[in-house]
């Protein structure tokens, strides 16, 4: 029943996947392969993102969780399986997610594990990035205007100089094919005929003191505002405006800022090995007298020959603020594919499931009791580990000496393999390392005005702000491939995370289980109950851990999706049309979700590891998952018949030559004496 509810719930996932992404390609159109679901205000598109993105991680980690659920299923071997390794001398795991036990299981369900396996790898790294946050990025144009057109007094439209007499600054250094065109006369007039027209409009036209010029422009992006005129009495009505040059958003660390004009006449407020970056500390007690630097009237001279602008004031042209929520189709695509392969598993498993595997610690009990196994006759109170370093005897049997009833404590770490615990704590400390590593750069961000607790909160979760992009000197022309990969990467490492989390806590969890049976008489558990047996109601792990271990899974890989995340800047000109050649794909990140992610980390890792140190009750060898070590225990006396489908509990049943016999069965038992000698492999391990 648990892999049908597993193939019901991924096929949900995959209709409510494909539906969504039809009704989203159909409603909101295609271009270049994107679709844009919302295209206005930030706040909205902040809200938008982040429950999107958590709708996203609800879904991946109910598909996962199934898929982990049928891989489990999958590498279970059948009573069959297990009677072949141990006339090998070889023991497989019961219980829990193996590895080892793909090489000992059928062929058929071994290739439907690596598929569900390999199928995780996409999701991980596409699912999250399918539907991400753009922002807005403006070009500027910079000219100096008189200061009766400033006020709209007067402009003489005749008076503006050809094209040729208006150059872009050039840098003689590169070849002529760098040059650009001259700025267009019509533009020069557009904006005269705009002052004159919306010189009081506010909404239009910002005045701002030179001060307040310099803030509001001395930033690496500008997404509120456009055009930037500094009114000058360098210029008269004869010669009423002037084009000084175009500033463009500076997407990589290479070269100086956007703003880098403002800085042109000030060399002691410059620094860097070419003096390319300008330090606005060092230009901003300069503001009362700032000037800037601009072509000689009538000089076509493409930016060879400069004059000093002084600067009165300045205007600003006002533009509201774009943020987009967007989705690549190709990866929905890719997401889908990657959930039907899933899906199909899943129901090839549910309809050519044929054998009968020994998925739970009470299936394998009933299957040992009912055809007791020869090769661990004799080993009734042996321990899991001890199954690994005994003698092979010319009647293919594991066996030792007998040995006396010793008491030691066993905690719950006993019952997982060394291997389980250095994997957990070894990629939970990789995971605290790599975010801690993380932090730092991002809190020391310079472009972060605030970086305390309280300003990062404000930022938000998975918010693209320009404060916290990840600039690159690699170009990356509006791609996608390598920002993803870099903002999902983390994913693949929690998975690991989550899987040695699950397989720690499956193995204690069947120790506590088997243990039980030394405490109290019951039936088993198994997945298709006869008799008084109980049906299952997971795997191993019970709901009471299994939820919230599927919870703390999801919050995880949902805070991690709000640490580094996929960001796309959209770049205008002054005309409002978007400029791709400085568009680009990027990462994003947010200090406060990195914190959290170290914060739920911390605690995951501490949890474990105290877990682990809680102490089984008295009375029972641990067995852990070792096939052969429950199989030593499922010896009953001949006269026992059903024991399997009655009520049992572990204990001694008789005792033959001083050496006692222990074992499960639903007859009369008594607790093994300390100092008597028992039959079995290796000494007792219990609580005192």
């Amino acid at each position: 029943m648990g892999v049908i509810g597993c193939a019901v719930a991924t096929s949900a996932v995959l209709l409510i996947n494909l539906v969504v992404t039809i009704w989203a390609a159909a409603h909101y159109g295609i271009e270049d392969g994107i679709g844009t679901i919302q295209n206005g205000g930030c706040d909205t598109t902040k809200t938008l993102s982040l429950w999107s993105h958590f709708a996203i991680n609800v879904l991946s980690t109910a598909m996962l969780s199934a898929s982990n659920y049928c891989m489990q299923c999958l590498s279970a071997p059948t009573r069959q399986d297990i009677d072949r390794a141990h006339a090998q001398h070889i023991w497989l795991d019961i219980g829990v997610r193996s590895v080892r036990n793909l090489l000992h299981i059928s062929r058929t369900k071994t290739l439907l594990w690596i598929l569900l396996a390999l199928s995780s790898i996409p999701l991980h790294l596409f699912y999250n990035s399918a539907i991400f946050s753009t922002l807005s990025a403006r070009e500027y144009d910079i000219l100096t205007i008189s200061p009766n057109l400033a006020v709209g007094k007067f402009f003489n439209a005749t008076a503006v100089p050809r094209d040729a007499l208006n150059p872009r600054p050039y840098d003689h250094s590169y070849s002529d094919e760098w040059a650009f065109p001259p700025y267009p006369r019509s533009r020069l007039i557009e904006y005269g005929l705009s002052l004159m027209r919306d010189f009081n409009n506010t909404s239009v036209w910002q005045r701002m003191d030179n001060r307040d010029c310099i803030q509001k422009y001395g930033r690496q992006f500008i997404s509120t505002r456009s055009d930037f005129l500094a009114v000058s009495h360098a210029l008269n009505d004869s010669f009423s405006i002037k084009f000084i040059d175009t500033a463009y958003p500076k997407t990589d660390n290479g070269g100086g800022p956007s703003y880098n004009w403002m800085c042109d006449l000030y060399p002691d407020a410059q620094h860097g090995t070419n003096n390319e970056q300008c330090r606005l500390d060092l230009l901003l007690p300069k503001a009362t007298k700032w000037a800037i630097r601009s072509n000689r009237l009538n000089e076509p001279s493409y930016g060879m020959a400069w004059q000093p602008d002084l600067v009165d004031y300045c205007l600003s042209r006002q533009v509201k603020e774009e943020c987009r929520l967007q989705f690549s189709l190709a990866l929905l695509i890719v997401v889908i594919m990657s959930n039907f392969v899933k899906a199909a598993c899943m129901i090839v498993i549910v309809y050519r499931h044929d054998d009968t595997p020994l998925i739970t610690l009470g299936d394998a009990i009933a299957s040992f009791l009912d055809d007791p196994d020869s090769t661990t006759q004799g080993n009734y109170v042996a321990l899991g580990d001890s199954f690994k370093q005994c003698k092979w005897t010319q009647h293919r049997r594991w066996t030792r000496q007998p040995r006396p009833w010793a008491t030691k404590k066993a905690y719950w770490f006993s019952s997982s393999s060394w291997k389980r615990w250095i994997s957990y704590n070894t990629l939970s400390m990789v995971t605290l390392i790599v975010t801690a590593g993380l932090l730092k750069p991002a809190i020391s961000n310079e472009r972060l005005a605030d970086t305390s607790f309280k300003g990062l909160w404000e930022l938000g979760f998975g918010t693209v702000t320009f404060q916290s992009l990840i600039l690159s000197s690699v170009p990356t022309n509006g791609g996608l491939v390598l920002p993803i990969f870099v903002a999902n990467s983390p994913q693949i490492l929690l998975s690991f995370l989550y899987l040695a989390y699950n397989d720690l806590f499956t193995s204690m969890l069947l120790g506590r289980e088997w243990i039980s049976y030394a405490k109290q008489r019951k039936p088993l558990r198994v997945t298709l109950p006869k008799g008084k047996q109980r049906s299952t109601y997971s795997l191993q792990l019970p709901y009471s851990y299994g939820i919230p271990l599927v919870i703390f899974s999801g919050i995880l890989h949902w805070l991690v999706s709000q640490s580094i995340f996929l960001a796309r800047i959209t770049v205008f000109d002054s005309l409002n049309r978007e400029d791709k050649r400085y568009s680009v794909s990027t990462c994003g990140y947010s200090s406060i979700a990195i914190i959290s992610v170290i914060f739920v980390s911390t605690i995951a890792l501490l949890a474990g590891n105290a877990i682990g140190f809680r102490k089984y009750p008295a009375g029972m060898p641990l067995a852990g998952s070792n096939s052969a070590a429950i199989s030593a225990a499922c010896h009953a006396p001949a006269e026992d018949k059903d024991a399997s489908v009655l009520p049992l509990m572990w204990g001694v049943v008789s005792t033959k030559d001083n050496i006692g016999h222990c074992c499960f069965t639903s007859m009369e038992v008594t607790t093994p004496v300390v100092g008597e000698m028992y039959a079995g492999l290796g000494a007792s391990r219990q609580v005192d």
